[in-house]
């Protein structure tokens, strides 16, 4: 397998950890002074994930980049912020089964994005895989259990934004690659992604639209974690796979974040897997590791031509 899609595995596997632990930690039973909320824990999740990305940078040399090279990064950041709001509000108000019957289209999307804004092609064999990785997350997804809840249909159309945001901004970014050095653009992306989720959360406070509480240092200081690695770790080593092989082919592997986070699940949550949902997760794995030898194949005939 090629280093570009161990480095997409383990970054589905990060999104997914990242994900498990803030679903448990905004369904804590706590008091109603001590529990956080979405608005807040997201807002403290982006800080993480800055600091997170500025370590890294730091520790590589710092790198210097025109001003109007950061324009493109800052777009890119306002699309994570709107994503990171429905992504957020999604696990607050629904199943996270339901949201991820959602989030399984993603690869979808990423694929007629990639062939109109960026012009890539794939082949007949790669789109029927994807179909099949979508395929295979559905039926883990509807082999679980849902829950009913009164804020269903919000929370489902959260998740709807969350997607078509999170499609956009990978084929955007997969657009800038050689035009700047892609951490300082990633830090740019999530520092802007930050304002944009602070300003929604202050207005949301000022307006009373929405509770707003941020709970105990335990809770601040877990939001940050959780930011460190969904939104630090998980998006530096998914951009270094990025910069190494097509936009269409890096969303295929987003299907195996289903996948984790039922097992993380299982282990953090104590929730338990279904006949349905096996079979669902070997559909995955089979149709991304028959992406990556086709992937695999390609390459090495267009480098012996």
């Amino acid at each position: 397998m090629p280093l570009s899609h161990l480095l997409f595995v383990a970054s589905a596997f990060l999104l997914a950890l990242g994900s498990v632990l803030a679903k448990y930690l905004l369904s804590l039973d706590s008091s109603p002074t001590s529990a956080i909320d979405p608005l807040p824990f997201l807002t403290l999740q982006l800080i993480g994930g800055v600091v997170f990305l500025v370590t890294v940078r730091l520790a590589k040399g710092w790198r210097m980049e025109p001003f109007a090279h950061l324009v493109r990064p800052a777009f890119a950041g306002i699309i994570l912020g709107a994503g990171s709001v429905g992504t957020i509000m999604a696990l607050a108000l629904v199943s996270a089964s339901e949201a991820s019957v959602v989030f399984a289209t993603q690869p979808v999307l990423m694929l007629g994005l990639a062939w109109v804004l960026l012009g890539e092609r794939f082949s007949p064999a790669v789109a029927i895989l994807c179909f099949a990785a979508v395929g295979g997350v559905i039926v883990i997804v509807v082999g679980g259990s849902t829950e009913a809840s009164p804020f269903r249909f919000a929370g489902l159309a959260f998740a709807l934004m969350s997607t078509v945001c999170a499609a956009i901004y990978t084929v955007w970014m997969r657009g800038l690659s050689g035009k700047l050095d892609f951490l300082t653009a990633l830090i740019v992306v999530q520092a802007t992604a930050f304002i944009l989720s602070a300003v929604i959360w202050g207005g949301a406070a000022w307006a009373g639209l929405a509770p707003t509480r941020i709970g105990t240092p335990f809770l601040v200081g877990s939001a940050l974690g959780t930011g460190a690695i969904y939104y630090g770790a998980a998006f530096y080593v998914y951009l270094i796979g990025l910069q190494k092989t097509e936009a269409s082919k890096a969303g295929i592997y987003l299907s195996l974040v289903p996948v984790f986070a039922i097992g993380l699940a299982w282990v953090i949550l104590a929730e338990r897997l279904g006949v349905l949902q096996w079979i669902g997760a070997v559909i995955v794995v089979v149709a991304v590791a028959r992406i990556s030898a086709i992937s695999s194949t390609d390459k090495n005939t267009t480098g012996s031509t």
